[in-house]
């Protein structure tokens, strides 16, 4: 197994076991009532900001997020049909696969001979960045960033070393090198224009000076046209950070956390304990935590034995900032977890590398192992948040179909995103006339659950229905009640 051939059965085994534990959402064609509904009904609109330069969404600057809902919204038919959705959201899967799978291989050396225990770096590393069952959902839903985030970044930042590599060895700059530096360039900044953390990859800049340094003596046999050449890509490299890095200043001089009410009352130093402390519960198995730690641990007696690795160590700040935004938006969620993952990961691997064969073939099978047994969970996680889609899409479906049967329907409860979801989403529905007679009207009524999240009966729209609003459809998202008065 050499060359392109083991790489490509690397991408093959990654893709297979990561694409089954996501496979549930192949089933479920209907936009979500979660960040999906947003999508179809903001993002023409902030696409027309974004390309006057603008910020659509005040206290979030996030421009390639909202060209690609527009790209997912609104081609190849969506949001009428559910094709387009379904393509970019395999695509966008296919980049996070591709290019986790190939920064291993870059950062541990691409193996050749059959028997490296390399190749099990190399699928186990992306298997446990994105198959942990919180995050398997994360790649299922369409709304989160981060895989296109990590994804772009990483695939990017592969074609932009290798052509790198190419201009420094004298090499006729080919079609082959414009196209890596073209899709490379485009790859990159897409994946920092998702969203502000992306400008925690800048801390890894003062680290990459020594090996720069050991470039030196390449650099010195360039031609001032190349040495202009690499000028001009390190500043195409550096340049979409610029519009993040002011975007996200100006944010944080508010001073107010992203979701300041879920956070109020905690100091930063609580919310950063948190950020450290609830991963296993959150994400659903505790192998991300094992692996930081095996990374810190291998990092460390790297150093001890053969010394400083200081790509692995400026990798690990990076991974820490993206705990430490995280921390400052004042929400532990799974989403937020996938580049420290994907990173802690390939610093583990890298590390391995570096301790021998023995530690290498040890940590490879774990990685494998581990990647393995949460895509099995992943699959069942993924199966019950598709049933709990389905759900959201009965209640649009009932609630359509009275309206098209011609009577009102007002929504009301105390889940907010819901009830401004639903009447985003029952036009897609396009339901037949049903359960719809002369003086009847409904409302449907998405509550959260729990203490103090129930709507009261005293609540003028409930209030309205004489003698008491009847239930007609009820299901653990929501009630749809009929109104005679």
């Amino acid at each position: 197994m050499r060359g392109r051939t083991g790489v490509l059965i690397c991408l093959v085994v990654v893709a297979v076991a990561s694409f089954w534990s996501i496979e549930p959402r192949l089933h479920h064609e209907f936009p979500s009532m979660v960040d999906d509904w947003s999508a179809i009904e903001k993002s023409p609109e902030q696409l027309r900001s974004v390309l006057r330069l603008g910020s659509p969404e005040g206290g979030r600057y996030r421009p390639g997020f909202v060209m690609w809902n527009a790209l997912q919204w609104h081609t190849l038919g969506a949001p009428t049909h559910f094709l387009g959705p379904l393509l970019w959201g395999v695509a966008r899967w296919a980049v996070l696969v591709v290019g986790v799978t190939l920064l291993t291989l870059l950062l541990v050396g691409r193996p050749a001979r059959l028997r490296d225990g390399r190749w099990l770096l190399a699928i186990g590393v992306p298997l446990v960045a994105i198959t942990a069952p919180s995050i398997a959902v994360d790649i299922a839903r369409y709304g989160p960033q981060e895989p296109l985030l990590v994804g772009c970044m990483a695939l990017g930042a592969v074609l932009l070393v290798r052509a790198v590599d190419r201009l420094l060895d004298g090499e006729r700059a080919g079609a082959g090198v414009l196209v890596a530096v073209i899709a490379g360039l485009v790859l990159w900044a897409f994946g920092i224009l998702q969203k502000e953390p992306s400008i925690c990859v800048l801390l890894l800049a003062p680290f990459l000076w020594p090996t720069l340094r050991e470039q030196r003596a390449r650099w010195d046999l360039l031609d001032k046209r190349r040495h202009r050449v690499l000028g001009l890509l390190a500043a195409g490299i550096l340049l979409p950070f610029v519009p993040m890095v002011v975007r996200t200043m100006q944010i944080a001089l508010t001073g107010e956390p992203l979701y300041a009410g879920l956070s109020a009352g905690k100091s930063f130093s609580t919310r950063l304990s948190d950020q450290l402390s609830q991963a296993g519960g959150v994400l659903h198995t505790e192998l991300p935590t094992i692996v930081v730690v095996a990374a810190i641990v291998l990092l460390a007696a790297v150093v001890f034995r053969v010394g400083v690795d200081w790509i692995s160590v400026g990798l690990l700040v990076v991974a820490f900032g993206f705990v430490v935004f995280a921390a400052h938006a004042g929400v532990v969620a799974s989403r937020y977890y996938i580049p420290a993952i994907a990173i802690a990961a390939l610093v583990l691997a890298r590390s391995a590398v570096r301790l021998g064969p023995v530690v290498v073939l040890v940590v490879g099978v774990f990685l494998v192992g581990g990647g393995l047994v949460t895509a099995r969970s992943a699959h069942d996680w993924v199966w019950r948040w598709t049933d709990g889609e389905r759900a959201q899409e009965r209640l649009v479906r009932e609630a359509a179909a009275r309206a098209a049967g011609g009577c009102p329907v007002a929504v009301v409860g105390l889940n907010t995103e819901f009830v401004v979801a639903l009447p985003v989403l029952m036009p897609l529905a396009r339901e037949q006339p049903r359960g719809c007679a002369a003086g009847e009207r409904f409302v449907a009524l998405l509550d959260e659950g729990g203490p103090g999240t129930v709507t009261p009966p005293d609540n003028p729209v409930l209030a309205a229905c004489r003698p008491a609003p009847e239930p007609v459809w009820i299901e653990s998202v929501g009630r749809l009640l009929r109104c005679t008065a």
